[in-house]
């Protein structure tokens, strides 16, 4: 027996008593490694048959107890099983309306759809594809001219207002995209 507290092996009984009626054995051990006590709960089908015998001092009947208790937990265990198996078929019966009703709503969708396109109803527009930002258009236009732009040919070829292009600007050249070549004129980095 191993431990429960430190999983060692090396232990010693303390007391023993039987439970049950008599068919199973409880121990009582100590570990020698870490002191710690637990209960040990032993029995055997053997036991079982002894006791049996014990009751009916005949052997011939015992035999025969033996068989009857042999029949009648082969008994129990096929109308288990029927019981398992009829559970079974109940959850599957159970299951196959939930898939019918997904399977009409999935109907219904596709219904609604059709009837939406007969009735004249159009789609949505799909989105178009995003377009460059403000700053990227602003940017392109700067590395095309590589003399320099001012902020007025900025303004006209990307129809931005004034404020708009001078904040772009700003933040462009405090992060190094561009330089600035004169006052108003700046250049691609």
């Amino acid at each position: 027996m191993e431990c429960p507290h430190c999983g060692k092996s090396v232990n010693k009984v303390i007391d023993s008593r039987p439970f049950q009626e008599g068919i199973g054995i409880q121990r009582r051990r100590q570990c020698l490694a870490c002191a710690g006590r637990f209960n040990t709960y032993e029995s055997t089908e053997g036991q079982l048959v002894r006791i049996l015998m014990r009751r009916d001092a005949r052997p011939k009947s015992a035999i025969a107890t033996v068989r009857a208790v042999g029949k009648s937990m082969t008994n129990a265990l096929k109308t288990l099983t029927e019981e398992t198996e009829n559970l079974i078929v109940k959850m599957n019966e159970l299951e196959k309306p939930k898939a019918k009703t997904a399977k009409k709503s999935k109907h219904r969708a596709a219904a609604k759809i059709r009837s939406q396109r007969k009735a004249g109803v159009k789609k949505p527009p799909a989105r178009k594809a995003r377009s460059l930002t403000d700053t990227a258009q602003v940017l392109n236009v700067i590395k095309r001219h590589n003399k320099g732009v001012d902020l007025k040919k900025l303004s006209d070829q990307t129809g931005f207002q004034d404020d708009k292009i001078r904040n772009i600007v700003f933040r462009a050249c405090k992060a190094g995209k561009i330089k600035r070549v004169s006052r108003g004129v700046y250049i691609a980095a």
